[in-house]
């Protein structure tokens, strides 16, 4: 007896139809049963000993990562800041900045009259003492930092010395962002939270 071929069409393609059902469903329960694996894995990554090229498959940087990368790159911020003041070129200061940050336009402002009195900065540095740090979301931190300014002199473009400036001290707050489409964080804002002599 022969089976007619509309028939057997059917019904070859009524198997290919359940068998990617099968399979479907067996790769939904292959997902779901990973999952607990997967997060248990990002908890117990620290202790499994698995190499660096591995991890990256579990998880994305980790927040302790961006953490470092936001206060490395705040410090590195004050150290180009610096040589921007000592040199008085204010294009380097348009790298570190968010457009509408005060402190762009008070750097400037500083640069420019530094020039305009010939005068320059001579030994400023800034050091950190970062004290908190915290992930208001994916493009923006805030980090909190005793500041120091060391001493330093001021002196005329013909070396004459004007005045000497002592150390000094301060409790600050940055806003740190990564706008889209930029790969650096740039300051955004700062504010004192307390002067000290």
């Amino acid at each position: 007896m022969r089976i007619p071929k509309q028939r057997a069409s059917a019904h070859r393609r009524n198997r290919l139809v359940l068998v990617g059902l099968v399979g479907a469903a067996l790769l939904t329960v292959a997902v779901f049963a990973l999952i607990p694996q997967l997060s248990r894995s990002d908890v117990e990554t620290p202790s499994t000993g698995l190499s660096e090229q591995q991890q990256p498959l579990l998880a994305p940087s980790s927040t302790i990562e961006v953490r470092d990368e936001v206060v490395g790159r705040l410090i590195e911020i004050f150290r180009v800041r610096d040589r921007a003041i000592q040199t008085r070129n204010a294009r380097l200061l348009d790298a570190l900045y968010t457009p509408d940050c005060p402190c762009l336009e008070g750097d400037r402002e500083l640069i420019r009259r530094l020039k305009q009195e010939q005068l320059v900065w001579r030994g400023i540095n800034v050091s950190l003492d970062v004290q908190k740090v915290e992930r208001v979301n994916d493009q923006l931190w805030t980090v909190s930092a005793l500041v120091t300014t060391s001493p330093f002199e001021i002196v005329k473009e013909s070396g004459v010395p004007v005045r000497r400036i002592p150390q000094g001290q301060e409790v600050s707050r940055f806003a740190l962002a990564r706008p889209i489409g930029q790969q650096d964080w740039l300051l955004g804002q700062a504010s004192v939270i307390e002067k000290r002599d």
